[in-house]
């Protein structure tokens, strides 16, 4: 069991699991993208970050969506590179029992190969586990709860490798079909609509090691270009990258 002190930590505030109704509409659903989600069977990419807890509670409606359980699955890798991992994923497969779904998750070994980096070989095992997924309990497609700020990020990154393109609303890796309904919605959006009913999320003390360049331009570029060029910078990169 994860005691109270552990989940206070790991989460965002306190949980109040219980105590609150769950979730079933938000001033942020307009903009969730539903029309990309397929009619079959989706994995729910989860990992305890208040991204993917969102979008959870919001493609099921706080587990209220009629056959959520036939059409959602909670899909979870401890990739065991931290202390924390075991009480995510326990996190996690409770998250996915209140909102009545089946949960698939695994324990992995994270080993590098010659010429990768542990980030690259975490993305591997993870890939590796989705199409697995994708096979055994047939899904359609995996959804993630990447967001507005994940795809400014993501533009700025690529643009100083002479690059323009940010992060597709739909893509395939494999025999993954990756959907990514959030992109509309920013990072602190989420988080106030899980504020908002009470809801817990896992913090990752990794990122806000700035030495990580996704978080050097999340936590130091980001601000500084917001500050001194554009206050609407996420939301124009947005659109630039979604052209």
């Amino acid at each position: 069991m994860v005691d109270g002190a552990t989940l206070e930590r790991l989460c965002g505030r306190k949980s109040t699991a219980g105590s609150n109704p769950a979730p079933s509409a938000s001033p942020f659903q307009m903009r969730v993208n539903n029309r990309i989600l397929p009619s079959g069977r989706i994995g729910l990419a989860v990992s305890g970050g208040s991204d993917s807890v969102a979008l959870a509670l919001l493609l099921t409606r706080g587990g209220k969506k009629k056959n959520a359980a036939k059409r959602f699955v909670v899909l979870h890798v401890d990739h065991g590179l931290r202390a924390e991992s075991r009480a995510e994923y326990r996190f996690v497969r409770a998250l996915a029992k209140r909102l009545g779904l089946p949960f698939k998750g695994v324990h992995a070994k994270v080993a590098k190969r010659r010429g990768e980096s542990l980030e690259m070989a975490a993305r591997r095992v993870r890939l590796a586990f989705f199409a697995k997924c994708m096979k055994d309990l047939k899904l359609d497609a995996v959804a993630t709860g990447h967001h507005m700020d994940d795809v400014a990020e993501t533009f700025l990154m690529k643009l100083r490798r002479a690059s323009l393109c940010g992060i597709r609303e739909t893509s395939e890796v494999g025999p993954i079909r990756f959907v990514r309904p959030l992109l509309g919605c920013r990072d602190a959006e989420l988080k106030d609509y899980l504020r908002k009913y009470g809801e817990s999320w896992c913090e990752d003390a990794s990122n806000d090691d700035v030495s990580i360049e996704r978080n050097r331009v999340r936590h130091e570029v980001i601000p500084f270009l917001e500050k001194v060029l554009d206050p609407n910078l996420v939301e124009h990169l947005y659109r630039i990258s979604t052209r």
